[in-house]
């Protein structure tokens, strides 16, 4: 309320006015609370999507052994046998596979692995040094074969026993390449096919006159630590 006096004598006029209401307003361009919160959730989900679309395209970060070509058993894994390929395995995995070529020496296939597939250690023997070599099958009784658990990769000693019933050895550490059923299927019975790996032309001699005329027996040095006759001999003679 505001009051005036007249200029002419008179008495004091009381005069009712309203006064002006004064608003704070929020500056242009300024964002409220919600908006920023909003702005970061949406900034946060961004990266988030950045982060894993990153991961599933990024370059791996190992590469592992895969076999260049179809591998047999007693085949060797040297290094045209293999090239690598970088792919992100489980742990599990990974730990059986082969991350350099040093791993992979003196190795040899013990199962067949098909071009492109991933090499692991359960596919492949222990390490020793394994050459070219000439191949011999004969078919034995299980009992003279480890009871058939014989596998490609193993080492054996070969003993010839005659029909005067003497028994001598004749090649020591021989690689074996292959072990078959000899009717075709492992029913737990019946006789093996096992083809040896063996180079030098007197051992082979004497194991084809034993399987001819009398019986051979093979007993398995694998584990017992000496390296196969052609790495140990230089290829023997």
């Amino acid at each position: 309320m505001v009051m005036t006096r007249s200029t002419h004598g008179g008495g004091a006029t009381e005069v009712e006015t309203n006064a002006p209401t004064r608003t704070v307003a929020r500056p242009a361009g300024v964002p409220g609370a919600r908006a920023v919160v909003g702005g970061v959730l949406v900034a946060l989900s961004g990266l988030a999507t950045f982060v894993m679309w990153e991961r599933a395209n990024g370059t791996p970060q190992h590469a592992y052994a895969v076999a260049a070509d179809t591998l047999g058993p007693g085949d060797p894994v040297g290094p045209d046998a293999v090239r690598w390929v970088r792919m992100d395995l489980p742990a599990g995995v990974a730990g059986a596979a082969f991350r350099d070529g040093a791993g992979l020496e003196g190795r040899v296939a013990l199962a067949p692995i098909a071009e492109g597939e991933l090499i692991q250690a359960a596919s492949l023997s222990d390490q020793g040094g394994h050459d070219p070599t000439a191949e011999l099958s004969i078919a034995l009784a299980r009992e003279r074969a480890v009871n058939g658990r014989l596998r490609p990769g193993d080492l054996v000693d070969v003993y010839a026993t005659t029909r005067d019933e003497s028994t001598t050895q004749v090649a020591a550490g021989v690689r074996v390449l292959d072990v078959s059923e000899a009717g075709g299927t492992f029913d737990g019975g019946g006789d093996l096919t096992v083809t040896l790996g063996v180079s030098a032309s007197e051992e082979q001699l004497a194991i084809v006159d034993a399987a001819a005329n009398g019986a051979v027996t093979l007993i398995r040095t694998t584990h017992v630590g000496r390296q196969p006759r052609s790495a140990a001999s230089g290829g023997g003679s």
